[in-house]
């Protein structure tokens, strides 16, 4: 009896291991197929249908990230990727030698660190690994390497390598940093490279008239000052490659989707999120987080000043008598100014012209009496001021002599134009540049700036050399992280971070653990969708999907052209200039440029009636401060951007997901701003709830469902709503009614 038990127990042992086999693939010389890690589980499906899939343990229901069967999950190149550059605006043509297309997964590995995919290719002699790496509960690292057989040492003379994965008609990709005319990048190819954005984007004539007078400076649907390798699916999972090189996201099949490095290894993080803020927060984890901007940026308008003390003071005592809250003056022209084919441009040499400001330090102090900060302008170029009068410096001649400017390959500074003129770029790789860049900082700071604009960084040529010898190809997009980082140590050393403002336009996708704010660049003073208007707030939800949480746009637009007898008068209106202002005012800066060409553009003051709707909006703005700082707080925490797509708060709302011309300020505000010449009325949707109209106090919405609807939106009252529940949005629209913003009905 004892030994039937005994054959019985053995036989039942047999039977558990033998199914335990067939799942895990454990036994005999079968390769293990389930691998985990702590918060992750890697798992080959060798025998159903070959694919790679990745899950998060926390919902193991859901396939976070899948290969697919229909296409090899890694291919390898041996290309000759020829870069052209005009003045910070590229082109990419990409000469192949061989191609290998055919990979397949031969087995899974694991260490004590890491779980790793072995494979080989059909059709060339060459290895691939790719290695998991847990980072965080939401985060799980790859890398892809190669190994070519016929090489005696480790690696490959491929230099570039492409992921592919399972994707599906219905999926939409979001995020890729500032992205001004589409949301959703499903079916498209969409290159990352920091660059110019480009003046007309399609809009013509301006775009061919940009591109005959510098090849490429038109720009195109894609080019943005951002390059961001990042993205958020619909599918509740996220991407980031970890490059710095040229990337290409090939989203136009149905079936799958491709990261194409030209590099010869590709690494990245695949990111977990039940829903869109969760995968918001979960990026942020890498690429590092806003911290909130100085208490008194919230108080007001930052009007740009120039000309003198005089007209600074001229400024404040209009914005008093207008009843307008205004928070700072930027003066632009504090180093001079000087007339170019492209209108009135700063002279980028760093040193205050005594011609204009001969009492520089005292209107500084004056003003910061009257409660008003001075900005200034600063950006990575020093152009040659020797023939600009009553020059103090040449910082140009300074840098040269030092070696602190980028050199083209024949050793002398390479000259990069700036739109009627030439000038040489610092070379951050060369730690004395740097010193000698932040002393020049320092010495403005002394001065008593709260801040400025930190331009540019995004045209780092190729063909040049570096300091530290890095190749300027992988070095580009790592430019503008640089350029943050200075700017950041500036305020960290000089011990005033918590009270000083700088704000770019460049970014990476670790800038904003760097940067203090970012504004979305330069458009065109039109209504199109090319350039114009209708480009902000697609570029304001992208970004903040891409941890730009702290974003903005220029109050009116910059380029402007008059060319007198032709097409080419793009020329700021009043009703333009209103409803950008109505835009802007539910962003967490409201700033104001004059455009190129200030003399021929509406302006802030240009006439009463634009003065008076200037100083309400401001003083809406700065009711909403301590929402605001709120909101500044929270993204410092988790990332969340202050202007937010409606996903992020509806994800369950299929609706929300292809709004690209409204937003969120929060949780509670919800903007439709009006984006038509001569449109009194503006069409929105609203989730599901009850909502407010700031203006008339009218309830709408459906508590049940979500409704789309038509709203009256005259100049001076935009389509803002709020939540009923919103403390916030009451105590707004109570103290607009006291001040008389919102006039009696």
């Amino acid at each position: 009896m004892q030994r039937i038990v005994g054959l019985w127990f053995h036989l039942a042992l047999l039977i558990v291991l033998t199914l335990a086999s067939s799942i895990y693939g454990c036994s005999g010389t079968d390769e293990k197929k389930v691998f985990k890690t702590e918060n992750f589980e890697i798992r080959w499906d060798e025998d159903r249908d070959g694919t790679l899939n990745v899950r998060q343990l926390g919902s193991p229901d859901h396939v976070l990230w899948r290969t697919t069967p229909d296409e090899s999950p890694i291919k390898a190149k041996k290309t000759h990727l020829e870069i052209t550059e005009s003045r910070g605006s590229f082109s990419f043509n990409e000469e192949r030698a061989s191609s290998c297309v055919q990979s397949e997964i031969e087995k899974l590995t694991q260490t004590d660190e890491s779980i790793v995919v072995h494979g080989s290719f059909a059709d060339c002699p060459l290895g691939f690994t790719v290695t998991f790496e847990e980072k965080s509960m939401r985060r799980i690292g790859f890398k892809v390497e190669l190994q070519e057989q016929d090489r005696e040492e480790t690696g490959s003379s491929y230099n570039l390598v492409t992921l592919s994965w399972a994707s599906d008609p219905h999926e939409a990709f979001y995020g890729f940093g500032a992205q001004y005319s589409y949301l959703n990048m499903k079916g498209r190819l969409l290159p990352i490279w920091c660059q110019e954005q480009g003046h007309g984007r399609g809009l013509e004539p301006i775009t061919e008239f940009t591109n005959a007078a510098s090849e490429g400076s038109g720009g195109d649907w894609y080019t943005s000052y951002t390059c961001i390798p990042y993205f958020l699916s619909s599918n509740d999972y996220g991407m980031v490659l970890e490059h710095y090189e040229y990337i290409e996201f090939d989203m136009q099949n149905n079936g799958y989707t491709e990261a194409i490095v030209h590099a010869p290894e590709l690494h990245g993080q695949i990111l977990y999120g039940k829903n869109p803020m969760e995968l918001v927060e979960s990026y942020t984890e890498y690429s590092g987080r806003m911290e909130p901007l100085p208490d008194w940026t919230q108080t007001g308008a930052i009007i740009r000043s120039y000309g003198g003390s005089e007209g600074a003071y001229a400024r404040v005592q209009e914005m008093k008598e207008a009843n307008g809250a205004l928070a700072a003056l930027w003066v632009e022209d504090w180093v001079g100014t000087r007339q170019t084919v492209t209108g009135t441009r700063m002279w980028w040499n760093w040193d205050i012209d005594r011609s204009v400001y001969p009492d520089f330090e005292e209107m500084v102090a004056k003003l910061k009496e009257d409660g008003v900060r001075t900005l200034i302008y600063f950006n990575p170029f020093l152009a040659d001021a020797s023939e600009k009068p009553d020059v103090d410096r040449v910082l140009f001649h300074e840098a040269e002599e030092a070696g602190y400017l980028v050199k083209n390959l024949e050793g002398e500074p390479e000259l990069v134009g700036g739109g009627g003129f030439d000038a040489g770029m610092m070379d951050l790789t060369n730690p004395g540049a740097q010193d000698w860049l932040k002393e020049i900082m320092f010495t403005m700071i002394d001065k008593g700036v709260s801040g400025w604009m930190a331009d540019f960084g995004e045209a780092l040529p190729v063909e040049i050399q570096l300091h530290s010898g890095v190749d300027p190809v992988a070095y580009h997009n790592q430019y503008p992280y640089e350029w943050a980082r200075l700017n950041r140590e500036v305020a960290d050393e000089a011990g005033v971070f918590s009270e000083h403002l700088t704000f770019h336009r460049s970014g990476n996708a670790l800038s904003p653990s760097e940067a203090r704010a970012f504004w979305i660049g330069d458009q065109l003073v039109t209504w199109d969708a090319y350039d114009g208007i209708k480009t902000v707030v697609p570029a304001l939800l992208s970004s903040g999907l891409s941890g730009y949480s702290l974003q903005h746009s220029d109050v009116g637009g910059w380029l402007s052209v008059n060319i007198p007898m032709t097409e080419l008068q793009y020329i700021r209106s009043k009703e333009l200039f209103q409803r950008w202002m109505e835009l802007c005012t539910f962003t967490v800066l409201l700033r104001l440029h004059t455009t190129n060409l200030p003399e021929v553009n509406h302006q802030y003051n240009t006439d009463s009636e634009t003065l008076d709707h200037f100083a309400k909006m401001t003083r809406v703005f700065a009711g909403l401060a301590d929402y605001r700082k709120g909101l500044m707080d929270e993204a410092a925490a988790k990332g969340t951007p202050v202007v937010r797509h409606p996903m992020l708060h509806y994800p369950n709302d299929p609706n929300v997901y292809d709004l690209t011309l409204q937003f969120m300020l929060g949780p509670d505000f919800m903007i439709a701003p009006v984006l038509d010449e001569g449109a009194t009325q503006v069409s929105l949707y609203l989730p599901a709830g009850t909502w407010i109209h700031l203006w008339s106090g009218e309830v709408y919405g459906d508590m049940n469902k979500g409704s789309s609807l038509d709203i009256d939106a005259p100049i001076g009252e935009p389509a803002v709503f709020y939540k009923a529940e919103s403390e916030t949005g009451t105590q707004l629209r109570e103290s607009m009614k006291e001040s008389g913003i919102i006039p009696e009905r």
